[in-house]
């Protein structure tokens, strides 16, 4: 058997029987989209979702202090989300967390650390999370929280009584004023309903969403939101003008995906968002080998409705390129949705599936190489070979024939990020913004790569910019990388302090954000919180030191070191060893 120790979160709908039998399919639909929302955070934190049953799940995680980390952000998300919830069922989940020996069969768990994290979950409260004795004891003076000691408890078929707290979670943050929309005409497009008999399919109903938003996205007299702003959305029944107000849109465009066998059903509508009016809907209907004509079919009906003078040759299809083998685009389809997740070595073995499948496909390339870049935890610290093989990806992107706009942002931003070719990189990074002004990827990478060379004025144009394309996307985090970036080189310690505390509801695993909370609080003079928050961040890693950060900067080859040198000296100062 393969035993091993393990944190288990576990989670569950406060009276679900009674909601669903109130409002079986708004209630359902509810619980499908939560469950969709809180799985980046999962992911970000380095656990997994193991088990659905229902109304509730399980998760695993390699580290407990990461996983009561986890259940608190989710539980911040889930007031957020029943705060815009409009007229669906609130749902409230209580979460316990325990840490012990599971025994893994296939793809479950089981053992006493799966029962008893179920059986303090029963004894939250709804909204709250109950932990073990055991699970208090190691995070104590590791996470930036409080806990109520809820004495000696009696779970129900643990045959010894469990010492078990309870998390105070901290109020949710205030809503962001709603955006100004713009003078050109403007769209969202909600998830796709996955109507296939198979809730795994979720997947491919969110890939052809995606791709309709980048061939809407193609169009530059369109503005049009990201993904997981619009994404945002999903499971919650919000009246459309409310979601045209809140993301500063004019026309919402929604849909559904049947997939049966080898057919498709896709369905779309077209509503104004000011009038609740519909404008346009139509179904397509076609073989599996069809979807790339489904897609085109629903994206250059709905450009016809906003703007009629656009003539079709002008919508830009030529600039999406698509594979020719449907299994490399089904594996690209499951990496994105890993990606979404923030489980990216499963993204990466699901791109190089692709690849075998189809040798040649820029996207797929593009993809293996960015998330090489990623330098968030000890699990994705920088090395020669990681960066090597993004500079390879990049390049041979760039040497397919007509490669995707999109994938050739990411080539430039990397090359620009690593490699000597920076002012290329740059070139290529721009080049995409000014063809399509809805890539929120390439805004993004602008706003990294100019705070790091220290230009904050552009990166926090763009940052804006990039917000503004995905307003309500709540793991936004390259944006407020770049960002922060922008403070450092601006030694704004307040608005570096607001960014980080804004990033750390949902990124509370990833470094750079709490090194950047240390340096603020130290420039503000706040010495013995920053000192606090410096020891915290030693528990987690306990290897670190301020050495290893400048080397990590000097591996990136357009930092300027000259910027950090008040970084350095102040994360010294609270105590992060040299």
């Amino acid at each position: 058997m393969d035993r091993r120790l393990a944190a288990i979160l576990a989670a569950d709908v406060v009276g679900y029987s009674a909601l669903a039998g109130a409002n079986e399919e708004g209630t359902l639909r509810a619980v499908k989209g939560h469950f969709s929302a809180l799985d980046p955070v999962i992911g970000l934190n380095g656990g997994r979702r193991f088990k659905t049953m229902g109304d509730g799940f399980l998760a695993e995680f390699p580290s407990v202090v990461d996983a009561v980390a986890c259940a608190e952000a989710m539980q911040r998300q889930m007031a957020e989300r029943n705060a815009t919830r409009g007229d669906g069922p609130e749902v409230r989940f209580r979460m316990g967390v325990h840490v012990g020996d599971v025994v893994a069969d296939a793809e479950d768990l089981l053992g006493d650390g799966v029962n008893i994290a179920a059986r303090l979950e029963g004894i939250a409260e709804p909204g709250g999370i109950v932990v073990s004795g055991r699970v208090h004891e190691d995070v104590v003076g590791k996470l930036d929280l409080a806990f109520r000691d809820l004495g000696q408890q009696s779970l129900k078929n643990i045959d010894r009584p469990i010492r078990a707290f309870s998390v105070c979670i901290a109020a949710g943050t205030a809503p962001a004023p709603a955006p100004a929309r713009p003078e050109k005409p403007s769209v969202a497009v909600l998830a796709f309903d996955n109507l296939s008999s198979d809730p795994e399919q979720d997947y491919f109903a969110d890939g052809i969403t995606e791709d309709i938003i980048t061939g809407l996205s193609r169009v530059p007299w369109l503005f049009v939101i990201a993904r997981n702003s619009s994404f945002s959305y999903k499971g919650l029944s919000v009246d459309i003008r409310r979601i045209g107000r809140e993301l500063g849109v004019r026309y919402v465009l929604e849909g559904s995906v049947r997939k049966a066998s080898q057919r498709l059903r896709v369905t779309g509508q077209l509503i104004d968002a000011e009038t609740g009016g519909h404008i346009w809907a139509n179904h397509y209907d076609g073989a599996i080998e069809d979807v790339f004509d489904l897609q085109d079919g629903i994206t250059e009906a709905v450009v016809a409705a906003i703007t009629p003078a656009i003539r079709q040759s002008e919508i830009g299809r030529a600039e999406l390129k698509r594979p020719e083998n449907l299994d490399s685009y089904d594996y690209f389809l499951r990496a994105q949705a890993a990606i979404y997740k923030f489980s990216f070595v499963l993204a990466d073995h699901h791109l190089a599936s692709a690849l075998e499948a189809a040798p040649n496909y820029p996207m797929a390339k593009a993809l293996r190489g960015w998330i090489r870049t990623l330098l968030w935890n000890p699990d994705t610290r920088p090395t020669s070979e990681r960066f090597d093989f993004a500079i390879r990806m990049a390049r041979e992107v760039l040497e397919a024939p007509d490669p995707d706009i999109e994938a050739q942002a990411y080539a430039g931003y990397i090359l620009a990020f690593l490699s000597d070719d920076t002012e290329y990189g740059f070139a290529l990074v721009d080049r995409a913004i000014e063809a399509c002004p809805n890539c929120t990827s390439a805004w993004g990478s602008s706003c990294i790569l100019r705070g790091l060379t220290g230009d904050a004025p552009t990166a926090l144009a763009h940052s804006e910019r990039a917000l503004r394309l995905n307003p309500a996307d709540p793991m936004g985090y390259r944006v407020h990388l770049g960002t922060s970036l922008a403070h450092i080189a601006n030694q704004d310690w307040a608005a570096l302090l607001e960014t980080a505390n804004r990033v750390r509801v949902f990124h509370n695993s990833v470094s750079i954000f709490r090194l950047n909370e240390i340096v603020a609080e130290m420039g503000l003079g706040n010495n013995e919180r920053a000192q606090k928050l410096a020891r915290l961040h030693m528990t987690r890693e306990p290897d670190f030191t301020v050495s290893m950060f400048r080397d990590m900067r000097t591996r990136i080859r357009i930092s300027k070191p000259g910027i950090y040198e008040t970084y350095y000296k102040m994360l010294s100062a609270a105590g992060i060893p040299e």
